[in-house]
């Protein structure tokens, strides 16, 4: 009788996986950009003959049923502000056999364990294992998609279909609540209100806010994190951030000056084109940050942990601070 260990097997599937989406990441992300542009296309023509409005939501929908049939497609489907109550279907696919190959085999050894096991392991059990285990295919897809839309957003099929003012791109259960993989908002904001919300510490942790050109001096934004959040264009003149966390967040074009930017994890964050005068990024630790074009003056990194691609590039540095890297 063959002898299965599903946790050795989830982990080398696991490995392979990886490996595979990191040696074709540029295939895989060209493919998603492919079928999103030719899905923006069909609802561009949808609206064209007027059947279709302003589209608020996209929702890359997955089934349990496609999972148990091996039928590795992702539903989309594209709704306006009234969402799941928007009443004109607009549905289509996007496939994922690539990535969810490797789900197929760990399916079969928990298929093996079940039949091995005498009747003591349910189908519903095992089907369960499987449903849990695609929740690791299912991050590696929302990472493509995510990745993906950087590209997408550039064609013309998706700058010519009629989006709302909050368009929202984003993933989960069918006719479910699901997660961001990205966002527009061109709603009008506030300032003084956005920095009451932000100050008023009712929440400390912010995904992706856009939070654009906007006036926000003089303000109290420590111990926060943003994850996946814009704040492009914003002045955030005698304000302070120490402690804070930024994530994939876009400050470029920002105004700091006086700012405290102390003790804080930024990652993966653009600061080009930036003004930062008196900025302090004492301790702070600072990995795959862009301050291309940037001007620095008197900006401070005294003990700061420099990490991978830190891009200077065409920056004006004045009397500052910079520890080797």
């Amino acid at each position: 009788m063959e002898s299965v260990d599903l946790q050795r097997k989830s982990k080398e599937l696991a490995v392979r996986l990886n490996d595979y989406v990191q040696s074709h990441f540029e295939e895989l992300t060209a493919q998603y950009v492919e079928c999103f542009t030719a899905y923006c296309n069909a609802v561009y023509q949808m609206q064209q003959q007027g059947r279709k409005g302003p589209i608020a939501y996209i929702h890359f929908s997955i089934l349990r049923t496609n999972i148990l049939m091996k039928k590795h497609e992702i539903r989309l489907d594209a709704y306006d502000e009234n969402w799941y109550l928007d009443p004109v279907e607009c549905s289509g696919s996007y496939s994922v056999g690539a990535v969810y190959s490797y789900l197929d085999e760990y399916a079969e050894a928990v298929e093996t364990l079940r039949k091995n096991a005498g009747g003591n392991v349910s189908l519903a059990e095992a089907q369960k294992k499987v449903f849990d285990e695609s929740n690791l295919y299912l991050f590696y897809v929302a990472e493509l998609i995510r990745a993906g839309m950087r590209t997408a957003v550039q064609t013309q099929a998706y700058q010519r279909m009629e989006r709302a003012p909050c368009f929202v791109v984003g993933i989960g259960g069918f006719l479910d609540r699901f997660d961001i993989l990205y966002k527009e908002d061109a709603t009008v904001k506030d300032s003084g209100e956005v920095k009451r919300v932000l100050q008023s510490r009712k929440r400390t942790l912010f995904s992706h806010e856009i939070l654009e050109k906007l006036d926000l001096s003089k303000g109290n934004y420590e111990d926060l994190e943003f994850q996946y959040s814009s704040f492009a264009g914003c002045d955030f003149t005698q304000s302070s951030w120490n402690k804070s966390r930024i994530l994939f967040g876009n400050f470029r074009n920002t105004t700091l000056r006086d700012t405290k930017m102390e003790e804080m994890k930024i990652f993966d964050t653009d600061f080009s084109g930036a003004v930062l005068e008196r900025v302090s990024f004492a301790k702070a630790k600072l990995r795959h940050l862009s301050f291309a074009g940037a001007t620095l003056v008197q900006v401070d990194f005294t003990s700061a942990l420099l990490a991978d691609e830190i891009d200077f590039q065409d920056a004006k540095i004045v009397d500052c601070k910079l520890p080797a890297q």
